[in-house]
């Protein structure tokens, strides 16, 4: 019976270890603004996200978290955005909604080290995809953008773009390639 007892529990405890991951995010990316010559100045933001991205006003697509290394100088404001092109390379314009912000007192106290950052996550609802993303036939391919306020969008130090590509499944939804 005692065997039995213990079992059980194992089994409860891998059901629940597999429900609870089932519901995280399957992705995780860091992006970082910072002189790469200069130690431990960088500010990163950490983002978790899923393959499958659906339009909803109550469910967050994604989350982030912000923060810094310990010789950073802090703008008053930094932004996650969603952007058609780098806007480096963008000859013909771009387009970049932000999608999250955090002001120089929300990372104050908040440390990033290699890529990782303390602290808790704040979830991001968007709404409508197609205010933000743009919609169309086959592969797109768009831009999360991190900067500041301080940001340059001519040099590459003051800001950091990620490139991801996604087709549209039906009208309210992404699946990312």
């Amino acid at each position: 019976m005692k065997k039995l007892s213990i079992v059980a529990i194992c089994l409860l405890i891998c059901s629940l270890t597999a429900a609870f991951a089932a519901c995280g995010y399957s992705n995780q990316l860091s992006l970082s603004i910072g002189d790469g010559m200069v130690p431990d100045d960088a500010v990163t933001i950490q983002i978790d996200y899923n393959d499958t991205w659906t339009s909803s006003e109550s469910e967050p697509f994604l989350s982030v978290k912000c923060g810094h290394e310990s010789d950073a100088v802090l703008a008053d404001e930094y932004s996650l955005a969603l952007s058609d092109a780098d806007p480096l390379f963008a000859e013909n314009g771009y387009t970049m909604t932000a999608i999250a912000t955090f002001t120089k007192a929300d990372i104050e106290g908040v440390s990033a080290d290699g890529g990782k950052v303390s602290g808790s996550s704040r979830d991001v609802l968007i709404g409508e995809l197609g205010n933000y993303l743009p919609k169309g036939e086959g592969v797109i391919t768009a831009y999360f953008v991190f900067y500041s306020s301080d940001t340059d969008f001519k040099d590459v130090t003051t800001y950091s773009a990620h490139e991801f590509s996604y087709e549209w499944v039906g009208d309210n939804q992404i699946q990312l390639v």
